[in-house]
């Protein structure tokens, strides 16, 4: 009876010792989630704030020399047929490098990542960022040749949506 005993009360402790590391691991678990939670909000911040600068260095001309300034205004007025070969080069890239933001921010679904679900604003906000690039003349030459065949193999990473939403805004 006595063994009995003492199985029974060492199946107790063990049980309870269980219990108590099972509830240390949940509150470490319960921890260990918060911390992602806000290494996560971190991280979104972070990116939102590169976005911001990376759109105010590519935007503003005081971020350009007097001469890349002169290639932004030949692009935006004349078109590809005022500028230089190397003036166009300097133009594909910053168009380039203009797009490549946008399309981070649409493959990164950033307005789902906030909570903004509604789908007129989102398509507003991506049809601003487009016509900005539209209004330079030789960003619409670009167009066809530079910028949709980008977005076209982004549809074929699995991208939907973009691509025909950047066409309406092109044939506009």
């Amino acid at each position: 009876m006595e063994t009995e005993l003492i199985g029974f009360i060492a199946q107790l402790i063990t049980g309870i010792a269980t219990l108590l590391v099972a509830l240390v691991l949940v509150f470490q678990l319960r921890k260990q989630n918060q911390q992602l939670k806000i290494q996560h909000q971190d991280s979104d911040n972070k990116l939102t704030m590169d976005r911001i600068s990376l759109f105010e260095k590519i935007t503003i001309p005081n971020n350009y020399g007097d001469a890349f300034v002169d290639i932004m205004w030949k692009a935006r007025t004349k078109g590809l047929s005022g500028m230089t070969e190397a003036e166009i080069w300097q133009f594909e890239t910053w168009l380039t490098t203009a797009n490549r933001r946008i399309f981070a921010e649409f493959r990164l679904n950033r307005f789902a990542q906030i909570g903004i679900d509604n789908e007129s604003a989102i398509l507003t906000y991506y049809n601003y960022q487009y016509t900005f690039l539209f209004e330079y003349k030789a960003g619409l030459e670009l167009y066809p040749i530079l910028l949709r065949p980008r977005i076209a193999n982004a549809r074929n990473l699995g991208v939907p949506g973009l691509l025909e939403m950047v066409d309406k805004i092109y044939e506009e």
